[in-house]
């Protein structure tokens, strides 16, 4: 899958806001919206690609079981179910936030 970015910071969004979390973002979308604040993740995706299974590594160096996929569009990523599963059984608490298209 291609990663645009993985990163520790603090939610600042909906009922966790506030949580420290684990963010992986991933790139690529469908949509062209004029406001996109990641053009990088959606009119020009970039991005490393990784395995799953190095996503997952990655993450275990964040003081956190809070985990966010996010975009681009992380619901168009054919990794998406796999990487939530082995977050799941990591236990990590997930929140996907996409466009729901």
């Amino acid at each position: 899958m291609k990663i645009a970015d993985l990163f520790f910071s603090i939610q600042g969004e909906g009922r966790l806001t506030g949580v420290p979390s684990a963010f992986v973002r991933t790139t690529g979308c469908n949509l062209r919206c004029s406001f996109c604040d990641t053009e990088y993740t959606s009119w020009k995706p970039v991005g490393e690609p990784l395995t799953v299974a190095e996503v997952l590594e990655r993450l275990e160096a964040y003081p956190t079981r809070y985990a966010v996929v996010t975009g681009g569009e992380p619901l168009i990523v054919p990794e998406v179910e796999p990487l939530c599963a082995g977050l799941h059984e990591r236990g990590y608490h997930i929140t996907v936030e996409t466009a729901a298209t």
